[in-house]
């Protein structure tokens, strides 16, 4: 079985992956890096995408869990290049209000830890009043200090909209369904899996040529 995972692995990254070097990239990921945030050397081995709702409770747990301890092993060992990008998939009310907070905090650098802080509080507001989400994504933001007037301005720029659309777009071409997924040299994988099993998508693709 591993083998033959190792060259599923090696098959869908040829076709979704990073291109040859002088060949044009028309994977459906080849806009992640520019609608994404960014974690770990550019130049690592493997590179993962993950979509993630910051109002979808698998994806708190995958945060807290299992993305967590792949981040510490292979993100800060500089093997994984990590992008995320904000995915508001139309399944929770909320989902957009938070993403623009998230989009504006990673104006000032602070994207992952905002999304932290929001995934923390996610019980209180995803289910609750539009009021009740502003109110996060304020407090949030004073907790990091963020800079009040432009993180204000941004919430209200047009731009960042456009940006999630852009990020719809990528999601459906590369078939996207449901948070968390990741894809790993553009191999997808679904849902706050184990973090052994998880990690194994990660192995197999450093293990391969």
């Amino acid at each position: 079985m591993a083998g033959s995972r190792v060259a599923a692995v090696g098959l869908i990254a040829s076709l979704f992956g990073s291109p040859v070097a002088g060949q044009a990239d028309d994977s459906p990921l080849r806009n992640a890096a520019a609608l994404g945030w960014s974690e770990g050397a550019a130049s690592a081995p493997v590179r993962v995408v993950e979509f993630s709702d910051l109002s979808c409770p698998y994806c708190a747990s995958f945060h807290e869990g299992t993305r967590a301890a792949l981040r510490q092993e292979f993100v800060e060992e500089g093997q994984v290049h990590w992008i995320t990008v904000s995915y508001v998939s139309g399944q929770y009310r909320h989902s957009e209000a938070a993403a623009i907070g998230a989009e504006c905090a990673g104006r000032q650098g602070r994207y992952e830890d905002f999304s932290a802080g929001m995934l923390a509080r996610q019980a209180a507001w995803v289910r609750g009043s539009a009021s009740g989400v502003e109110e996060a994504v304020s407090s949030v933001a004073d907790e990091l200090a963020l800079d009040s007037s432009a993180f204000t301005a941004c919430l209200a720029d047009p731009a960042v909209r456009t940006r999630l659309e852009a990020v719809l777009t990528m999601a459906r071409e590369a078939g996207v369904r449901g948070t968390p997924t990741w894809f790993v040299d553009g191999f997808p994988v679904m849902g706050d899996l184990p973090t052994p099993y998880a990690r194994s998508f990660i192995v197999d693709r450093l293990r391969t040529p």
